[in-house]
């Protein structure tokens, strides 16, 4: 009887234990730094290589070796995915840690820097990897989720072709609303011009249900008439 019992408790211990862990998974993470005696945030994201990062830095009495493995007991709690030390990348001298949230998409940086009063800054960064930045192209905008991109340059005009999952009306949606941020008039249906550009603009059903995007921009005087098109 007494067996069956401690049995009991331990299973509803462990039922209270998985529940509180459960609950913490669908909170926002924070990070817990030990010995903390002052903050400092930056309190807009960052833009690195077209990824948002939150920054943040905190001061600790604690020493970074301490500190390293606080944080890699939290990320543990949190389930997050933490390679081996020995594989961690090192871009600094500082020793640095990161994990990831495979669930929400979303990197957590810590650098470790110590101090000559014996205290350790620790800077603290959040990566959305979700927001993954998107194709860049020096002839124009790219729609979003556009992929299979080739550019080309030839006779003075400079040509880009890309596929993408949308309807027609949305990528001309999209266009009409870009270039004209950039400058552009409508002087055709889907052909835009500036001061010295002319981006043409031609769309067309592609393989899978896609839809074939291609692009044409050329530099025009501003004075220059575009010769009539059958």
């Amino acid at each position: 009887m007494t067996l069956v019992k401690s049995w009991s408790w331990s299973v509803a211990l462990l039922l209270v234990l998985f529940a509180g862990h459960a609950g913490a998974q669908r909170l926002p993470f924070t990070w817990e730094v030990p010995g903390v005696v002052g903050v400092v945030d930056v309190p807009v994201p960052v833009i690195s290589s077209g990824i948002p990062v939150r920054l943040s830095a905190v001061r600790s009495k604690e020493k970074p070796a301490y500190i390293l493995q606080k944080l890699v007991d939290r990320f543990a709690l949190w389930g997050f995915y933490v390679q081996p030390m020995a594989e961690q990348p090192q871009f600094l001298r500082e020793p640095m840690i990161t994990a990831v949230d495979t669930r929400a998409f979303v990197s957590y940086t810590a650098i470790l820097q110590p101090n000559p009063d014996g205290t350790t800054t620790v800077f603290l960064g959040q990566a959305d990897l979700s927001q993954a930045p998107r194709p860049q192209s020096s002839v124009a905008p790219v729609y979003p989720g556009g992929t299979g991109m080739m550019q080309s340059e030839m006779e003075g005009a400079r040509t880009l072709v890309y596929s993408v999952s949308a309807r027609q009306l949305e990528v001309e949606v999209y266009y009409r609303n870009e270039l004209a941020q950039a400058g552009f008039e409508e002087i055709e249906p889907l052909v835009f011009r500036s001061s010295n550009d002319e981006i043409a603009l031609k769309l067309a059903p592609a393989k899978e249900g896609k839809l074939s995007v291609i692009v044409v921009r050329r530099t025009v005087a501003p004075d220059e008439v575009r010769p009539p098109t059958d």
